[in-house]
């Protein structure tokens, strides 16, 4: 199961024709004098291949150089990272400032941002508006038996805590599921043999067979409330299954921005089990067909490649005004106020006259 980042990027370029040239995260260098290097890199590929507008995926990452900041290309800098870091909020005010734009994926994200601007005293982000991250691929048979009450997915690791399910629903007689992967890093090893323990758990999973298994699922609970692209909870719910998000301290879910309908889905506080038991025996009789066709409507590849081109247009767009008003001088200004008070003055002496 690929990120959601990286499967953004990779369905932005399968998708498109125009899409001339692809950079995989794995190849973006991190250090300082690397990042760039990099970003030198795609801004020169970008005016050899005379691009319309460079896309990043990892705005928090790359939009950091001043390289990228200062391109005469447009450019569209989709966010999907969770918390703020103050010296990056100032730098994106600064592309914005030049005439880019950037897109967040998640209303819950822009909050968090808005938040930390407001925190070390500085301009709210005025942003371009949101993308979605991704699109349903596979319309699975809704199954005429489920084989599991609640399931979910999730990298084996303390920051997606997919066990937290399994934890939640100890000594209860509801069966649940757990779709994980191996372990990645060192440091996750610890969370992964804590949790070797638990039955009906499968890892590693081929796409095709995790979409099978959560379909045989009554319900789909996001264990991560710092969910953005939400890319899991888009799977469940176009399989017909409702989604329960655990929140944050503040009540709220990086994926409510996913569901079709807000009948689709329940945010519980965090970490609560009476109310994730509740979520789960809520949705008993809920209309899964319904759920399937509305997502299928709402996430299908044409709506979003439409919603992608229109995103690209109001980028292309925003850059061309600003790089009119940019060339707006202080002397032009005044001819344009003083223009104006000319056009009220003689408009309110043509009323005179006519009563």
């Amino acid at each position: 199961m690929s990120g959601g980042t990286e499967n953004f990027c990779k369905s932005i370029y399968e998708n498109f024709e125009t899409i001339p040239y692809y950079i995989p995260i794995e190849q973006i260098k991190w250090n300082q004098r690397q990042k760039k290097e990099e970003a030198q890199k795609i801004v020169d590929k970008a005016e050899e291949e005379q691009v319309d507008v460079i896309i990043s995926n990892f705005a928090q990452a790359i939009y950091n150089s001043q390289t990228l900041i200062k391109s005469k290309i447009p450019i569209m800098f989709v966010e999907h990272c969770i918390y703020p870091i103050p010296n990056v909020i100032y730098r994106w005010n600064q592309g914005i400032k030049n005439g880019h734009s950037l897109f967040w994926v998640s209303e819950w994200q822009q909050k968090k941002y808005e938040d930390m601007a407001k925190r070390t005293n500085q301009p709210v982000i005025r942003h371009a508006g949101y993308i979605r991250p991704g699109y349903v691929k596979v319309k699975q048979k809704l199954p005429k038996k489920y084989k599991y009450e609640c399931g979910t997915i999730g990298r084996c690791d303390n920051g997606k805590k997919p066990f937290l399910l399994k934890q939640l629903l100890k000594d209860t007689d509801i069966k649940s599921l757990v779709i994980t992967s191996t372990t990645q890093f060192d440091k996750d090893k610890p969370y992964y043999e804590r949790n070797q323990k638990w039955s009906d758990v499968t890892f590693d999973d081929p796409y095709d067979k995790v979409i099978k298994k959560i379909s045989e699922c009554k319900t789909y609970f996001s264990t991560w409330e710092g969910e953005t692209y939400g890319l899991t909870s888009l799977e469940a719910l176009s399989c017909g299954v409702p989604v329960i998000l655990n929140s944050d301290k503040d009540g709220i879910h990086a994926s409510t921005i996913i569901p079709a309908s807000k009948e689709h889905y329940k945010v519980i506080p965090n970490k609560s089990k009476e109310e994730l038991i509740k979520a789960i025996k809520s949705f008993e009789n809920v209309d899964r067909k319904a759920i399937q066709e509305a997502t299928w409507e709402k996430h299908n590849k044409e709506a979003w490649k439409k919603q992608f081109e229109n995103c690209v247009d109001k980028t292309i767009e925003n850059f061309k005004i600003n790089q009119t008003m940019s060339k707006i001088t202080p002397k032009r200004i005044d001819s344009i106020f003083l223009f104006r008070r000319y056009i009220i003055q003689w408009l309110k002496n043509l009323i005179k006259t006519r009563t």
